[in-house]
């Protein structure tokens, strides 16, 4: 379904035929029910315990094709090394998530050993040019919004006028707008993000040379020059790299279990690992094996379903009309107005799987 049928589907299901019980919901409101049922939608099929059927992500032919179109496969990258004012940064590295991460289905380490003695640890850098830049807030709409790239306007009302409708309240949603325009254009050696590695800001450029970021509006106008970003990772030689599984264990066991010589971070049964805000932090063996890099496959943000934007669900097809019961389900328990409405409907959405 395109967003118009999307939006035409609740305006079906939520007014009694030949009827028009609720013919005051706005757009931007539809789309706000339709995000949050998708939001439903992905967490109760990724996980078991929060559905009445207790199936979880992969566990039926339905469930892998429920979710199929948001699985990102083998996406992977360098560990590397945290500050010295950890405490264990001698013996742990950390993986950043994807901006686009939302849960993890599988992952495992690449990792350098020598299964005869042991290696020969040193470190290197990796570096980027990063330049990072906040949009204005402004009680007035972004009508002149204006961001440039290496002194070239890039993005403008001009070139994206669906921008001119957005004021302080639409801010995310604009945001979102801003970094799908810029990664469309394909600009020679430049990728955008909202979170890159350990870094966060409303619009993060990331190129290969040199370069700025500009964003003005109306006569206050900003340069974000780009500035060189040093990140150290884990370098061996005299060893050989060996793929294992990871092994997850809670924070409050990890450091007890590190002391376990039959339990703690190993080669063959994989190195321990734990989560915490938009990382995994690994745990290694010095001079025995490192963790180079870690592989995870993962289910992405999908983008948020919005009508001015003429973004639909990325779901699969045969989702969309579960996804819009579930909206209406949200806007009748919403208006308060029928409960028979509400336990009818919720009845007929336990049979969808």
């Amino acid at each position: 379904m395109t967003v118009q049928d999307l939006h035409i589907a609740i305006d079906l299901e939520l007014n009694k035929v030949n009827s028009n019980l609720y013919d005051i919901i706005l757009p931007q409101e539809k789309d706000y029910f339709l995000n949050r049922a998708q939001e439903r939608f992905i967490k109760q099929r990724y996980s078991a315990r929060s559905n009445a059927k207790q199936l979880g992500f992969e566990m039926s032919q339905k469930r892998i094709d429920d979710l199929r179109n948001l699985l990102v496969p083998n996406y992977y990258d360098k560990v590397y090394q945290l500050s010295s004012t950890d405490f264990d940064y001698e013996t742990k590295g950390r993986f950043y998530f994807p901006d686009d991460y939302l849960f993890l289905t599988s992952n495992r380490s690449k990792v350098y050993y020598n299964d005869c003695g042991t290696i020969t640890q040193s470190t290197a850098v990796e570096s980027f040019n990063v330049a990072l830049a906040s949009i204005p807030n402004t009680n007035t709409t972004y009508a002149s919004l204006d961001i440039s790239v290496d002194g070239a306007s890039v993005f403008n009302s001009t070139t994206n006028p669906e921008i001119i409708g957005y004021s302080l309240e639409d801010k995310s949603s604009l945001i979102s707008l801003i970094l799908n325009s810029l990664n469309s254009l394909n600009l020679a050696g430049w990728s955008f993000y909202s979170t890159f590695k350990n870094l966060t800001a409303d619009v993060i450029g990331v190129c290969t040379t040199t370069g700025d970021i500009e964003v003005s509006l109306g006569e206050a106008s900003t340069t974000f020059n780009t500035a060189v970003k040093n990140y150290t990772y884990f370098t061996a030689t005299g060893g050989a790299n060996l793929v294992v599984a990871n092994r997850f264990i809670q924070q409050d066991d990890v450091y007890i279990t590190q002391q376990d010589p039959f339990n703690d971070t190993s080669v063959p049964d994989g190195p321990l690992c734990i989560i915490h805000n938009n990382s995994i932090d690994v745990f290694f063996k010095p001079n025995d094996f490192i963790v180079k890099e870690i592989a995870i496959s993962y289910i992405r943000k999908p983008k948020q379903i919005n009508i001015e934007q003429n973004q639909t669900c990325e779901l699969s097809e045969e989702t969309h009309a579960e996804i819009v019961r579930d909206a209406v389900n949200l806007l009748l328990e919403n208006f308060e107005a029928n409960p028979q409405r509400i336990q009818t409907s919720s009845a007929v959405e336990q049979t969808n799987e």
